[in-house]
């Protein structure tokens, strides 16, 4: 058998989320905010990833001669989604409410059409980017 040690700092974002830790596909365990586990893992495996709700990390390859694994959520998307719901709301408001000239009009369409591509877009290709896994240095 092998031994990991697996990390996850505090966070202020995801703080009551639990990371599922994912081993050649099969779940191996969690991790609260802010907790280390050392586990023992069969030799043969071979890919390790985290899962948060529908999204999670891109796999990495076991290495045998780093054992220690960092997991942490990605800052940039886990602390933009709250917002956008916000700015949806009001960027489709000021822009697209009671104005004559058809220039703003025309740019808060677009510009509310680019938030809803991004949103779904974060929500959908690139859930394997809110958190990040990666060998301790």
């Amino acid at each position: 058998m092998k031994t990991i040690t697996l990390k996850r700092p505090k966070e202020s974002f995801n703080k009551n989320s639990i990371y599922e830790i994912i081993i050649d596909e099969k779940k191996l365990t969690e991790l609260k905010n802010g907790e280390e586990k050392t586990l023992e893992i069969p030799e043969n495996s071979k890919i390790i990833k985290a899962k948060l709700l529908w999204a999670g990390s891109k796999p990495i390859v076991l290495r045998k001669n780093q054992n220690t694994i960092i997991i942490t959520g990605d800052k940039f998307l886990n602390r933009l989604p709250p917002f956008i719901g916000g700015i949806l709301i009001l960027s489709s408001m000021t822009f697209t409410l009671n104005h004559d000239n058809d220039f703003i009009k025309g740019f808060g369409i677009s510009f509310f059409s680019v938030l809803v591509i991004y949103f779904i877009g974060i929500l959908t290709f690139w859930r394997n980017k809110w958190l990040d896994i990666q060998f301790e240095s």
